[in-house]
């Protein structure tokens, strides 16, 4: 089975945050995977209400020249992402990483000042309680 959830090693989230500029508040890695590989994962932050995802790696594919693989994955950490980020407070989704809003632009994010948004609404099902 396959899931997404915040990497544990703390000194490899640190080595993976570490060329990371102008972290956010709650920066995490979402590794994507199952019990015996890591299939890639997600860089993500929250700043001014904005979750950042900050970098992106599939293994064995290139957020700019697509495969099937990169599709699957890219969608599955964006939505992992967002849902992370509603949980943060989040209303926003953004990222700036390469190939990767163009990628994400049929799910509905549209470019704005050199990154590509998203309203988290589209993506996850906010509940007010």
């Amino acid at each position: 089975m396959i899931t997404i959830l915040p990497m544990e090693d703390r000194e490899r989230v640190e080595a993976i945050l570490a060329d990371v500029p102008d972290r956010g508040d709650n920066a995490a890695v979402l590794l994507m995977g199952d019990a015996s590989e890591e299939l890639g994962y997600v860089v993500v932050d929250v700043k001014d209400s904005v979750l950042r995802m900050r970098k992106m790696e599939i293994r064995g594919s290139q957020l700019e020249q697509p495969d099937l693989n990169a599709r699957i994955c890219s969608d599955s950490l964006m939505r992992a992402a967002a849902s992370y980020g509603a949980n943060k407070g989040a209303y926003r989704i953004a990222t700036d990483v390469a190939g990767l809003g163009k990628l994400l632009a049929p799910v509905g994010f549209v470019e704005e000042e050199n990154s590509f948004v998203c309203e988290l609404s589209k993506i996850v099902k906010i509940c007010k309680e």
